[in-house]
């Protein structure tokens, strides 16, 4: 199975377009990095993130124009893409017209299967200890690094805890990233870090008004309150794996 880590810095979150791009396959040494001058403006909030300017991308070639575009679009039908919140990479590649096929979100399978206070790649690199020269965050290649060195870390893990192949695993990565998951606490409004269980016993009515009148709702958080307001409070069961 082939397995390519990716990372991107953009334009900004909303219709975000490349100016960074790194990817590297799995069993390889090399990363390739390139920089490139998008077809939109920079967003102020975006450099103060990656701090990539418009003065250091003005000579730079569009992303359409370049080899890694034919490559990569070409790799990415044959191959599990891996990124740290996966879908907004698979967003702005699309945003550039390339389409992905299978994907795993390390951020979606670190929420799965461990219980920490957030699940931000850097975290996870300080957290597991992770020793990486020049792995700079918010930088396309550095960000690659501690990716892959967090995939093949629960990968181990998840083989280990489950008694399963590499192959088994990957396949349940690409489920877990793949579906809608439960999500275990609230991470907005007055409830904000409150378990869904805990809100549905003090206050039902407030996930009510959530799943109604709540606009953007992500697939997750649909999930959930489908989900929680579908139990009897007395068997909402807080053990059903995330």
């Amino acid at each position: 199975m082939n397995i390519v880590f990716l990372d991107t810095e953009t334009t900004g979150l909303e219709q975000g377009r490349l100016v960074q791009l790194a990817y590297k396959k799995r069993g390889d040494t090399d990363i390739l990095v390139e920089y490139y001058k998008p077809p939109v403006q920079i967003e102020f909030e975006a450099m103060g993130t990656h701090h990539i300017t418009e003065k250091m991308v003005a000579n730079m070639p569009l992303f359409e124009n370049t080899q890694t575009y034919k490559k990569l679009a070409n790799m990415l039908t044959s191959s599990v893409l891996v990124a740290h919140n996966a879908p907004y990479d698979i967003g702005i590649l699309k945003n550039e017209g390339i389409t992905t096929g299978k994907f795993i979100c390390t951020y979606k399978v670190a929420y799965r299967m461990y219980d920490f206070p957030n699940y931000k790649l850097q975290s996870l690199r300080y957290r597991w200890g992770f020793e990486i020269d020049n792995a700079v965050a918010h930088d396309a290649a550095g960000d690659v690094m501690v990716l892959e060195k967090a995939f093949e870390y629960m990968l181990a893990d998840y083989c280990k805890m489950n008694n399963v192949s590499e192959e088994k695993a990957i396949n349940d990565f690409i489920d877990i990233s793949t579906n809608p998951q439960l999500l275990k606490n609230l991470s907005l409004g007055k409830y904000r870090g409150m378990t869904f269980k805990e809100v549905l016993e003090k206050d039902r009515d407030y996930l009510v008004w959530m799943k109604d009148k709540m606009d953007n709702k992500s697939e997750d958080l649909t999930h959930t309150l489908n989900y929680h307001l579908t139990q009897q409070t007395s068997n909402t069961d807080e053990s059903v794996p995330f």
